[in-house]
């Protein structure tokens, strides 16, 4: 008999993956009539692909930034 451990763990998470798909799909259901799915998705992903960033939901914060800049690292070793 030959054991392949690695064809093992192969099947398993590809049946895995299988249930997961199935279960979500028994979760969700089918789409309703008149809900474009496909087309907000292709948006989306036309989005992504322009590689800009996707407008933020919350308000505006601005980045705090962690630690000292280039600018400020090489001002202090010049200092003696």
């Amino acid at each position: 008999m030959s054991f392949n451990f690695f064809n093992w763990v192969r099947d398993g998470v590809r049946q895995s993956v299988l249930l997961g798909v199935s279960d979500a799909v028994t979760h969700l259901g089918t789409p309703r009539d008149g809900d474009d799915v496909q087309q907000r998705l292709m948006s989306f992903l036309q989005h992504e692909g322009r590689g800009t960033q996707p407008p933020r939901i919350g308000g505006e914060t601005s980045r705090k930034k962690l630690g000292r800049t280039l600018e400020q690292i090489q001002a202090g070793a010049a200092k003696p």
